[in-house]
């Protein structure tokens, strides 16, 4: 891959204030085995029994794993592109290929031919690591059609399975590394692509310091401990994962569970059985153990933290969060792969504020908000957020993508938000999420967070589907609470009303659903129901 390195005066900035440089992830694991090196790290979550690695554990197999990688041939600077469950291997990997001085490329795994195919063709991956059968798809039989069309892959490997027709165990190939050339701070040392639910995803570019920098944030923010025990219930292989499920503890010599597979009612049972400090996640991940069949206060009493970042985020659940929890630091934050965890909310901050806001920008971040033309717009009023910090990616894998960033090196995020007085950022929407009726810009985001506030309403997104007199109307997706019995387009309306909602907010159209489609991150795709609530011929 193309080296990409950080402009000398960005270098220069944060290298003046202490940010960056920040250490490769194996150096911090080198350190960690130092100090730490029988400290338990990993557990599995299992309903029963399972395996537990400490850090010179997780240090070993990874240096197997990269005298398997440096074996086949990889140097500094190629792509390893890798598609595995939250498994303890995955991890490993991760430090392996930092390593060999490689660039790794997690993939989600819900990624299927196309798009696995379409980001190892534009990454040139020269090795591809997959599972056996995860949830029901073969992923070497994924493997193999990837191999087709990525020209560059010459290596498929497996982790936990037999292989298939021209791929390799994983494990039959692992031996000590005689050398190793682990990574600057400034190299790029991962390739994370975004988990986009229409287009094809960006390839994100980061380095050892963009990503340390989010672990420096969490000291000064948060102050976690080795006291601390995480239970990780997303996918290990988006950035959120790597970054606060691998490289926190490691940094810190916390603790990590790992689910394989999200499963709401298992997740209460290994809270109270490993005495979880911190269990936050997306929205739909809170909800579900929050009405788990086991959720009992007493089960979960070890939890002293809980965040959730993503767009559908409400001041009800952050609330509910914090009386589930009993009492509990519930925040609220903003990122995304380009620039993870740019807003936080912080222990002294009113809970208003934390339940209400996206947090204010983490230290050494800088946020603007501009209209349409890119004129700076003052505080309380809506306009697109442009960020710029430590952690922010040097770029995209495609320079076309780069048009992006301003001269001066923010980043235009296509998010709507508001700043107020203080400082603090509450995402309203997406330039892209808007709905126009009448000529109106009516943002889905406001009128989603009110319609969360109905005691009826487990979950909502809002869409705009086309309309003949007013170009889009407003419809309301919704899935209910138990028990909530029936809900109805009149019964919102007043609700709505009584809230002090114009007129123009309140939906046109109800449809209730079992759940909202969401990506492999938690992300409504409202593709999808722009789709399926289509008026015929619409």
């Amino acid at each position: 891959m193309q080296a990409t390195r950080p402009p000398d005066e960005r270098r220069a900035r944060h290298e003046a204030t202490g940010e960056w440089p920040q250490p490769s992830l194996s150096a911090m694991l080198a350190e960690r085995v130092r100090r730490t090196p029988e400290r338990v790290y990993l557990i599995e979550g299992r309903r029963e029994g399972g395996r537990s690695w400490t850090f010179a554990d997780l240090a070993a197999r990874a240096e197997r794993m990269a005298g398997a990688l440096l074996g086949l041939g990889v140097r500094p600077g190629e792509v390893v592109s890798w598609q595995l469950p939250n498994w303890f291997e995955a991890a490993a990997l991760a430090v392996a290929i930092d390593r060999v001085g490689a660039v790794s490329n997690p993939i989600i795994t819900i990624y299927r031919e196309r798009e696995v195919s379409f980001v190892c063709r534009q990454a040139r991956a020269r090795v591809l690591v997959v599972p056996g059968v995860v949830r029901g798809v073969d992923h070497r039989e994924l493997a193999a059609a990837v191999r087709a069309a990525a020209p560059d892959l010459e290596h498929v490997l497996t982790v936990r399975a037999e292989p298939g027709p021209g791929m390799r165990a994983l494990e039959a190939l692992e031996r000590t590394p005689a050398a190793a050339t682990p990574h600057g701070p400034h190299d790029v040392s991962m390739l994370f692509y975004t988990s986009g639910t229409t287009a094809d995803p960006k390839g994100v570019l980061h380095t050892p310091s963009t990503l340390g920098a989010v672990i420096r944030f969490q000291a000064e923010l948060l102050h976690p401990s080795p006291d601390d025990r995480s239970i990780l219930q997303f996918p290990l292989p988006h950035l959120g994962g790597i970054v606060m499920f691998v490289m926190l503890p490691v940094a810190h010599g916390s603790s990590t569970v790992f689910m394989e597979t999200f499963d709401p009612e298992l997740a209460v049972d290994l809270i109270e059985r490993h005495q979880i400090t911190s269990a936050g996640g997306p929205p739909a991940v809170l909800q579900a153990m929050f009405a788990a069949k086991n959720f009992a206060p007493e089960k979960v009493r070890s939890v002293r933290g809980s965040g959730a970042g993503a767009a559908d985020v409400t001041p009800e659940l952050m609330r509910e969060a914090k009386e589930r929890f009993g009492g509990a630091l519930v925040h609220r934050s903003y990122g995304m792969t380009e620039c993870p965890m740019f807003t936080s909310g912080a222990p002294g901050d009113p809970e208003a504020k934390r339940f209400g806001t996206d947090g204010r920008p983490v230290p050494g971040c800088v946020a603007r908000l501009a209209d349409e033309a890119g004129r700076p717009v003052g505080p309380n009023v809506e306009g697109e957020l442009l960020v710029y910090g430590p952690q922010l990616c040097v770029g995209y894998l495609d320079p076309a993508l780069n048009a992006a960033f301003t001269p001066d090196g923010f980043l235009r995020t296509g998010d709507l938000a508001v700043m107020d007085d203080e400082g603090f950022i509450r995402i309203t929407g997406r330039r892209k999420d808007i709905i126009i009726r009448k000529g109106e810009n009516l943002s889905a985001k406001g009128i989603e967070d009110d319609l969360a506030a109905h005691p009826k309403v487990a979950d909502v997104a809002v869409i705009g589907v086309p309309d003949a007199q007013s170009g889009e109307r407003v419809c309301a997706c919704v899935v209910l609470r138990p028990a909530a019995g029936r809900l109805s387009l009149a019964e919102v309306r007043a609700f709505m009303e009584a809230r002090g909602v114009m007129r123009q907010k309140i939906p046109e159209q109800l449809e209730v659903v079992a759940e909202l489609p969401r990506n492999a991150t938690g992300k409504v795709r409202k593709d999808a129901l722009r789709a399926r609530f289509r008026p015929a011929g619409g």
